[in-house]
């Protein structure tokens, strides 16, 4: 063997030991960054149980033990959507399975803290929600990180290491969450139900009605237009139940226009506060409710426009933030406007408040 092909053999054993070796660092570094995250998000998780095991402490004549028992079943509750192999009916099955479990984590709540007000039930509802969540997530990433490293797959370590920076943004909203559930605070998300609330002392409302479980509505005639406000009743954190009550509202009324006014998740760059103008029902979570005001607004050819709060996620989340207020208020006049313009002398406007009333009476 020559010295050339001795130098060749001795330089591709050296290039492959040097690969060899950077996708084990690659994958050591990977290992111990989500390490580093699991030990926050548990760190996060842990701390969001203590705080609900100390509230309901304060409103419970249970020992300690019982309550960290019964806090842990909260946490640890599942929602088991319907089979969709025949979508038809599928939206009314989920809504009796989201309203029997609102109605029975209430429960649950309440023979836990027997001194809580509906208010404070509300609120703990809420803060278990919020923990349930934190838990599900650190649950979730700790299964996938360690079937990864159970079959020392490089792919789904690189591909979970990735997706962490994103999941963290999610664990930082849910910790604000906690706080503001924790004092019964404002969050971003209650900017929908805040325009309605400052909307209606502005017009001053006439009348108020509550014909719905945890929804409140106000009337108002202004400038020959009749106007509907809804909102959830706070100041208890809830979502309230703004399809039945637009429901008991057409029931009534011949409505020309439905405005909702819904907090927004802003782009990365777009500036908090920024309001938004669009057509449709502003409204997030399962889309149980959408529907059905989608459904009760196509059936009566109601148009409908909307008015959209930007923040991110961890603001709509947290306590409200100052420009979060300030743009909420902005909102007030820019949706009394709309219904001004678009909506004729003889007519009637119905407009949603979106979001967790939380805080907001």
């Amino acid at each position: 063997m020559d010295g050339t092909t001795y130098d060749l053999i001795v330089t591709m054993i050296v290039l492959m030991l040097f690969a060899y070796l950077s996708r084990e660092l690659e994958v050591m570094r990977a290992i111990s960054e989500i390490e580093g995250y699991l030990a926050l998000f548990k760190q996060s998780r842990d701390k969001a149980f203590d705080t609900l095991v100390k509230k309901i402490r304060s409103l419970s004549t249970l020992d300690e033990n019982t309550i960290k028992e019964k806090a842990s079943q909260l946490i640890e509750i599942a929602l088991i959507f319907p089979v969709n192999l025949d979508p038809y009916g599928i939206v009314e099955k989920m809504r009796h399975i989201l309203y029997t479990a609102e109605e029975e984590v209430e429960r649950e709540v309440t023979s836990i803290a027997v001194k809580a007000s509906r208010v404070e039930v509300q609120n703990l509802t809420n803060l278990a929600e919020a923990v349930r969540a934190l838990n599900y997530l650190y649950k979730v990433i700790n299964h996938y990180y360690l079937i990864a490293r159970k079959f020392k797959s490089l792919w789904l370590i690189l591909q979970l290491n990735a997706l962490l920076p994103f999941v963290s943004e999610e664990v930082k909203a849910l910790e604000g969450a906690v706080k503001a559930f924790k004092h019964g605070l404002p969050i971003g998300d209650a900017a929908g139900p805040y325009v309605i609330a400052k909307l209606a002392r502005a017009l001053g409302a006439e009348r108020r009605y509550e014909p719905v479980k945890d929804t409140e509505i106000f009337y108002v005639e202004k400038e020959g237009r009749k106007i509907y406000m809804v909102k959830a009743k706070g100041p208890g954190g809830t979502v309230g139940h703004l399809d039945d009550a637009l429901r008991w509202i057409v029931e009534r009324e011949d409505v020309s226009l439905l405005v909702s006014v819904d907090a927004a998740l802003k782009l990365e760059g777009e500036e908090t506060g920024l309001i938004s103008h669009g057509f449709g029902v502003a409204m997030g979570g399962v889309g149980v409710e959408r529907f059905r005001i989608e459904e009760i607004a196509t059936e009566r050819k109601i148009p409908l426009y909307a008015v959209l709060i930007k923040m991110s996620e961890w603001e709509a989340s947290s306590i409200m933030s100052e420009k979060v207020y300030k743009a909420a208020s902005k909102a007030v006049e820019i949706v009394k406007n709309v219904v001004l313009e678009k909506c004729m002398p003889g007519s009637t406007a119905v407009i949603l408040g979106v979001g967790n009333t939380m805080g907001v009476p």
